[in-house]
Formats: C-alpha cells, structure tokens, sequence
C-alpha cells in the first residue's frame, strides 16, 4: 500500500493496525503517551496527531488506506503538543532528578525534544499517594493518566487490579478502596512497571541492602539469571554481547562476592526433575495437565484465581528457589559453615521474584533479589567499564548449564528443556510445534515407547486464563507458562524500554547465547549428575531441597466481627458471609437461624458464630464456613446438618 508522508509517496504493509504502528515501521515515529500495539486503542494522550486532507486527528485510531495524503509534523501540530506537554508537566511532579526513571522517561524525553524550560500554567500538585507495600512502587503524584497499567493488567494479564477512580482533576489510578497493592490479588509481574511511561509505577530498590552485605562478614554470593545476560547491556550502552555472563561474574567479585553461580545450572536441574515428575503423571494420569512452576507471578495467579488447579503445578521449585536451597543446604555444609553465614544475591529480570523469595515456604533460601535494572546501578555506581572486563567462568560446582537450561529466560524454554530430558532418556519419535494464537504455542509429542501427548507453551496470563477457562475441551498434558509477553526477557525488573521489538531482540540475543553453549541437554550435565550421585541420594532431602507444595490464597484480607463468641480454642466456628453478594441472597437469614439454633441447644460455650467478609466464592452464594469446611449455595438445613456432624464428634 502506498500513502503519502509529508509530500513523499511511502510504502507500507497493507495489514497495519494503525497509522501510528505503519509509520513506525518506516523509520517516522509519531509522539505518544498511552499506545501499546498489545492493548486496546486509547487515545487520551493526544499527542501522536497528524493531519489529514487539513484535519488533525489522532493516528492511533486511523487506518491506513490507498493514497492517504498525511501531514506528521506542522507547525500548528508542533504548538499542540507543546501545549499538552506543558499542561501534563503543570499537574506532573517534577522532581525528575531523584526518580527512578529519570534518563527513561518518556515524559522527560519529549520535554526535552520539545524544547521545554519553562511552563506557562501554574503549577497544581495532585494528591500524593505513595504505595511501597509490595515489590512494586506507585507514585500517583507522577501519573499522566495514560491507562497504560490498567489496559495491561486486565487486557494483557487477565488481572484488572487497578482502574481510575475519581472525576476530573482529582482522577487518579488506584486499587479497590485503595487498597495496598501488596494486600491485593496483584501477582507482582511487573508489566504495569514495565510499560509506564513515567515514573508513577516502579519497583522497589534493595541495592543498600546488598552494600550493606559486602561491608559485614557474611559471606556474599551470587547467581545470575538467564534473562539478565540479554538486556543488561541496554543499560550500559554495550552492543550484544556473548561473554557478558563472564563479565558480570568477573566485576561480581571485584566488588567483594566470593562466589558466582549461574541460574542456568539450576534451570538444568528442574528441567530434569520435572520431566521425571511429568513422565510419571503421564504414565498414571494424574493431575494433568501439570502446570510448570517456575514463574511466580503465574503460581501466585494459579493460587488465587484458579484454586481448584492448585495440584497440577508441578511441585519442583523454581530454579532460583532450588539453586537457593542447595547453596543454602548443601553447598555451606560443603563449606563447613552456618547456612545463617551466607548471604546469597539472586539476579533477576523479574519484580515477581522479590515476593517468590519472601514466600513462607521459601523464606530464608535467598536473601535479596535485585533486577537487571538494580544489577546496572551498581554496575554504573562502581565506575567500572565492564566492556574492558576480562571474562572470568562461573564458579563450579553449581556454574556448567546446558543449552535447555539458558532457553529458560524466553518463552517456551522450560518446555523445549523438558522434551530434551524426555528425549535423552526415552527418545522422541515425533515433534510438531504450531502456533494456535499469538502467544500459544501447541506442541504434539510422540516418545519412542508409544506414548504421545499435548503441550501448550504459553506467555501472557490472560493467554493463560483463556486456556484454563476452556481446558475441559482440550486433550493438553502438560502447560509451559511465563507470565510476561515473551518470557522473562520481557520481566519487569528489565531496563526501559520493555515493548515487544525490545523483547524479542532480546530473546534473539538470548538464542544466540544458547547456541554456543557446549552441552545440548541437563543430561550432559556432569556437575547436575554427580550432584544427584553424591547429595540428593537421600529422597527425603532431595523432596526438600527441589520440591514445594502450594495453597490457594485469599484476594480480599478476611474480616470477621464476633456475634456469639467463645474463648475456649477447642469449639465448633461458623463464619456467615455477609458480603453484598451472600447478603441479597439470605446469609443474613441463614445467621438470625444459627444463632436462634445455638441459644435453643445451649451451646453458646461450643459452637462460635461470625460474620466475615468475604470467601471468595460469590458465584455460589450465600456462603457459610463451618470450621474448615466451605458450604456454597447455602441453606440453613445445609448449615445443621454440617454442625451436628462437628456435635457429634
């Protein structure tokens, strides 16, 4: 298709989904502030104008067509998006130079571009509201008001936990009664991070705690992720790099580690843990399909959206939880020293990976988490040029990965790792991969011993939930799933910016990485083996160190007030739900009759009555809860028969 662009005749595709996108991939990009080419068109930015046939209009929302005659940037043009800059900047907090994004952000840049040192209107400082209660930080008094954050997390991840709020000036983007974002069904990915234009939402900064460790008598180590290799040299304005791993390993130890381990060798280690673990399901069929696990914000979204898929995640642990452990469980005892002694620094391309180490379960196995980005400040802090880095290998025992294991850090790399493992050990006859939807990969394996099953790679957790809403129609075994487009490369801890030609660059550095790796599969791997051979031959401490369990996890923190309450631990609890939804549907009758029923039977000392909100379970309501056990669509009669069962034990 051909249009005209500023008086010139220019070429584009004819399948473009805007004027916007068809011009960028000509080399003429138009100034923007809420389009992302994954979500839904917009437009409230109105800066990407341009003129067509003497009107302006926006031209994310115009199609191109045969012959079109455009006008990209006219003095008129120019003036508007002055104007809009400065009125943006009136209301905006200007305290650029201590934001975290200061040198990336898109509104800095095009003030700078735009020739902007002064603004006309006066200044009018929004309410500040600060949320640092969870690995992400939100800063509304730097908020533009694009919508970028909450088209991602409900369009793109499936989420929705954050939605404007207000009327005019006093609009704002929050949670649910504002709520903390660490106190809601927020799974931490990071995409809302990844894609702000401005600095509103950013990700907490450990790198003190890290100084803070070098300077006491721990003893520091540290492990490199993937996804970290492939886009750390944004930060550091370094070309593709092969030996940037070595690199990092060598300035690591300049600055005080006393050991570097890589994740991949980890990412090894799970692959063929967790093919075995498949490989025994299959054989059984049982809880298939199973799910991978080693992306926390997908096992957090699995937790408390889809409960009931709980025993289909597979049980082995991520590779930095397991690489964690090891280091923390058998690598000191190695050592000779306490586990207490080591302070251990996991890199990584991703904000989730901050909650997975706080976990409950995983507490205490790695010590700080620090993303790519926070990776690049010490980097930058330190004065060191790393590009004049001599390359130093990982150390050993825990250094050696294979090509399977690197894959990890992009879509589709723990599955193709899996079906390695599977290879080696039984061989695959048969491999056909096709894409059934962007971000869907089906895979159809058939193994040298007959048996043939479904795969489904998948990025994006609103790919996911699509899935997991129509999984009884689909014959699948087992599902790779990454929660951020393209995989980690794409995570949330990775330098701006984060859109999708970024990412796959990067996962094409990433495959290229791969490709000069020496050991194809985790099979080959001598110091995964022998690590099997000499410390996990005990199966109780291999379960320990490479395998979790999951529960599901409430959305909304519960609240219950007492309404015939008893002090003595050994009794009968009933929780009435008196939420909106179990209210309009009787839960307040059903709670007038237990408590009648309790004071006829004189059991005010043994059976303990509540009112609670809420139990998640609205679209079977009304609910009630007698101890652990969970009656929907309840009734009355349903509630007795429950609590003369508990009497009679």
């Amino acid at each position: 298709m051909k249009i005209f662009v500023n008086g010139k005749e220019v070429e584009i595709n004819e399948n473009e989904r805007n004027l916007l996108e068809a011009l960028k991939n000509v080399g003429i990009e138009i100034p923007n502030l809420c389009y992302l080419s994954e979500t839904s068109i917009y437009g409230a930015c109105r800066m990407c104008l341009v003129e067509l046939d003497g009107q302006i209009t926006t031209s994310c929302t115009l199609k191109p067509y045969e012959g079109m005659r455009i006008k990209t940037s006219t003095p008129e043009i120019y003036e508007i998006r002055r104007g809009i800059l400065e009125l943006i900047l009136a209301s905006h907090n200007r305290d650029c130079t201590t934001c975290d994004r200061n040198g990336s952000c898109k509104l800095q840049r095009y003030a700078e571009e735009f020739g902007i040192r002064r603004v006309r209107f006066q200044n009018i400082e929004k309410p500040a509201v600060k949320d640092d209660s969870s690995p992400i930080i939100r800063d509304n008094s730097k908020c533009i008001l694009c919508g970028d954050c909450i088209r991602v997390c409900e369009e793109v991840q499936g989420v929705g936990v954050i939605e404007f709020a207000g009327r005019g000036f006093n609009s704002q983007v929050a949670t649910a009664f504002d709520t903390p974002l660490g106190k809601t069904e927020c799974v931490f990915c990071g995409q809302c991070v990844a894609n702000c234009p401005t600095g509103a939402l950013t990700m907490k900064n450990d790198v003190d705690e890290l100084y803070r460790a070098l300077e006491s008598e721990k003893i520091v180590v540290g492990m490199i992720a993937p996804a970290v290799r492939a886009a750390i040299q944004e930060e550091l304005g370094m070309n593709e790099d092969l030996a940037l791993a070595e690199r990092l390993a060598a300035f690591l130890r300049t600055i005080g580690f006393s050991k570097v381990f890589d994740v991949s060798f980890a990412a090894d280690l799970v692959a063929y843990e967790e093919a075995h673990e498949f490989y025994e399901r299959l054989k059984n069929n049982e809880r298939l399909p199973q799910f991978t696990s080693c992306c926390p914000a997908w096992v957090k979204f699995v937790e408390q959206f889809y409960p009931e898929y709980i025993d289909n995640l597979s049980t082995v642990k991520s590779p930095q939880q397991a690489l964690g452990a090891i280091v923390k469980k058998i690598y000191s005892r190695k050592l000779g020293v306490n586990p207490d002694d080591i302070f251990l620094v996991s890199f990584m391309p991703c904000t989730a990976k901050k909650f997975e180490s706080e976990r409950e379960e995983h507490k205490g196995d790695v010590d700080l988490v620090l993303t790519t980005k926070e990776l690049a400040q010490v980097i930058k802090s330190s004065g060191v040029n790393l590009k004049k880095m001599t390359p130093e290998p990982f150390d050993r025992p825990y250094g050696i990965s294979s090509q399977g294991g690197l894959a990890f850090g992009k879509a589709g790399g723990v599955l193709g790792c899996v079906v390695s493992v599977l290879d080696e050990e039984i061989g695959v006859v048969k491999e056909e991969v096709r894409e059934i939807n962007k971000g869907v990969n089906l895979v159809e394996i058939e193994l040298k011993d007959g048996t043939s099953f479904k795969a489904l790679g998948i990025f994006g957790l609103g790919n996911a939930k699509d899935i997991l809403e129509n999984i009884d129609d689909k014959d699948i075994s087992i599902i790779e799933v990454m929660a951020c487009n393209f995989g980690c490369v794409g995570g949330g801890g990775q330098p701006y910016p984060n859109d999708s030609s970024v990412r796959k660059q990067r996962a094409k550095i990433l495959k290229d990485t791969v490709g000069i790796k020496t050991l194809l599969t985790p099979v080959e791997n001598y110091y995964m083996i022998k690590l099997y051979q000499e410390d996990l031959k005990d199966e109780k401490l291999k379960h320990e160190v490479l395998h979790t369990n999951y529960k599901p996890r409430r959305r909304v923190e519960e609240t219950e007030f007492e309404i015939l309450p008893v002090p003595d631990e050994d009794k009968i609890k009933v929780k009435v739900c008196l939420g909106t939804s179990c209210y309009s549907k009787g839960s307040y009758n059903i709670l007038e009759k237990v408590v009648d029923y309790v004071k006829k039977e004189d059991m005010e000392g043994k059976i303990e009555v509540v009112g609670t909100f809420c139990t998640e379970n609205c679209g079977a309501s009304p609910n009630v809860v007698v101890n652990d056990k969970l009656i929907s669509d309840a009734t009355f009669e349903k509630v007795l028969k429950e609590l003369e069962k508990n009497v009679k034990r």
